[in-house]
C-alpha cells in the first residue's frame, strides 16, 4: 500500500512544474483514488487557462506594438507631409506610408475632381484590383460622412465599387478637412486574411491617418491655388503676363544654351473694341474666354498659352521655328473663325485676330526685342488688313 507522500509525489511534480512556468507538464493517470483524480483534473484545467490567457496577452501585446509602430509612423507621416510643396508629392508619401502600415492589405486614395461627380484614384497598393473611378453613392463612408468597415462575419453593406470576388474585410474612410470631403481612403483585405486583415486597432490607425492626410491635402491644395492664382489671368484662366515674361526668359536661355529653335506668336483679336461696345463687356469677356478655349486646346504641353494684356495674347512655342510658329497661329485663327458663338440668344459675329510670329535669334536676340519684332508683325498684318499672321522680318530687312 503506497504511503500518503508517494501518492502525492506526482500531483507535487505537476504543481511544481506549473510554478516554474512550465504549462506543458506530463499529468498521471489516477486511478482508485477520486480525490487525486479531481486536484489532476483542476490542474489541467488551470493550465489550459494559463495557455489561453499567455496567447490572449501575447496577441494583446502585438497588437499594442503594431499600434505604437503606427503612431510613430503616422508621425513621420505628418512631418513629411508638411514638407510636401505639392499634391503629386503627398500621394507619393501617402502612399510609402500605406504600404508600411498596411502591408498585407490592398487599398486605394480616392480624390474629388472639380465636377464633383466622381471621385478619381490618385494611387494605389497591393494585388487586389480597385477600380479607377467611382461616383460617391456607391461608397457607404461618403454618403454617410463616416467610416465604413464591412467585416466577414457582420452585416454591414458592402460599397458598390468594391471589386466582385475580391472581398475579404474592407474599410473605406472619407477625408474630412476644413468642412470639405476631399475624397476616401480604401483598404481591402483578400478571403485568406479574414477579418484579422482589419482590427480595430488597424481601423484606429486608418482613421487617424486619413484625418492627417486629409488635413495636409487640404493646405497643400490652398498653397497651390494661391500660388496658381498669382500666376493665371482671372478671366480666361490663361498665364498672366508676368508668368509669361518670366518663362520667355527662361526659354531664351535654354535655346542659348542648346543651340534650338524657340517661336513667339504676339496677337490680337479683331474688332473688339466693336464687340463692346455693340454688345456690352459681358460680351467682350465671352470674347476672349472663347479665343482662350481655342489658344489653350491648340498647343502642346510645352508651350505657353497667356493673356498679355487686354485683348492681346502671347504664345511662346519652345523648338519651333518662324515658319512652325505661323502655321501653328494659322490653324488656331482657323479654328476661331469656325467657332459658331452665342450669347444672351444673341448670335456674335465671327471671331478673328490678327498674329505676327517671331523666331529666336533670327527676329531678335533679347527678350524685349523679339517680343518687339513679333509685335510690329502683328501690326503689319492688322494694317494688310486683319485676320492674318504675318512673320517678322530679320532686323537688318527692316526699314532704318
Amino acid at each position: 500500500m503506497k504511503s500518503s507522500d508517494d501518492r502525492l509525489s506526482p500531483v507535487m511534480a505537476v504543481i511544481t512544474s506549473l510554478a516554474e512556468g512550465n504549462l506543458h507538464p506530463l499529468f498521471p493517470e489516477i486511478d482508485n483514488d477520486p480525490d487525486l483524480q479531481a486536484i489532476v483534473l483542476g490542474l489541467q484545467m488551470l493550465a489550459e487557462e494559463l495557455i489561453a490567457s499567455g496567447a490572449e496577452l501575447a496577441a494583446r501585446t502585438a497588437d499594442l506594438e503594431t499600434f505604437n509602430a503606427g503612431w510613430v509612423r503616422l508621425a513621420e507621416l505628418g512631418n513629411l507631409l508638411l514638407a510636401c510643396d505639392t499634391s503629386s508629392e503627398a500621394y507619393l508619401v501617402l502612399g510609402r506610408t500605406a504600404r508600411d502600415l498596411y502591408g498585407q492589405l490592398s487599398g486605394a486614395v480616392y480624390l474629388y475632381g472639380a465636377s464633383r461627380n466622381a471621385v478619381a484614384l490618385v494611387m494605389s497598393w497591393g494585388d487586389l484590383p480597385v477600380v479607377k473611378t467611382f461616383p460617391p453613392a456607391d461608397c457607404w463612408a461618403l454618403r454617410r460622412g463616416r467610416p465604413h468597415h464591412m467585416s466577414l462575419a457582420g452585416a454591414e453593406l458592402t460599397c458598390r465599387h468594391i471589386v466582385a470576388g475580391t472581398l475579404g474585410s474592407a474599410l473605406c474612410v472619407p477625408m474630412l478637412a476644413q468642412g470639405e470631403t476631399l475624397g476616401v481612403l480604401h483598404l481591402v483585405g483578400g478571403h485568406g486574411l479574414g477579418d484579422r486583415g482589419i482590427t480595430a486597432l488597424g481601423r484606429r490607425l486608418a482613421i487617424a491617418a486619413t484625418e492627417a492626410c486629409a488635413l495636409a491635402l487640404a493646405n497643400i491644395r490652398l498653397r497651390e491655388k494661391v500660388a496658381d492664382q498669382s500666376l493665371r489671368d482671372s478671366l480666361t484662366g490663361l498665364f498672366n503676363r508676368r508668368y509669361a515674361e518670366e518663362t520667355l526668359e527662361r526659354e531664351i536661355a535654354r535655346a542659348t544654351r542648346d543651340g534650338t529653335c524657340l517661336s513667339v506668336v504676339m496677337l490680337d483679336l479683331d474688332h473688339f473694341k466693336a464687340i463692346n461696345d455693340e454688345f456690352g463687356h459681358d460680351t467682350g469677356d465671352r470674347a476672349l474666354r472663347e479665343a482662350a478655349t481655342v489658344l489653350a486646346g491648340g498647343v502642346r504641353s510645352s508651350d505657353v498659352a497667356s493673356r498679355f494684356g487686354g485683348e492681346e495674347f502671347l504664345l511662346i512655342l519652345p523648338g519651333a521655328s518662324l515658319e512652325a510658329a505661323v502655321a501653328r497661329s494659322e490653324t488656331l485663327r482657323e479654328r476661331l473663325k469656325g467657332r459658331d458663338l452665342f450669347h444672351r440668344g444673341r448670335h456674335l459675329p465671327t471671331l478673328t485676330f490678327s498674329a505676327g510670329a517671331a523666331a529666336f535669334p533670327g527676329s531678335g536676340a533679347t527678350q524685349d526685342a523679339l517680343l518687339h519684332a513679333a509685335d510690329t508683325a502683328l501690326y503689319e498684318a492688322k494694317h494688310a488688313g486683319r485676320d492674318q499672321t504675318s512673320a517678322a522680318r530679320a532686323p537688318e530687312a527692316l526699314p532704318a
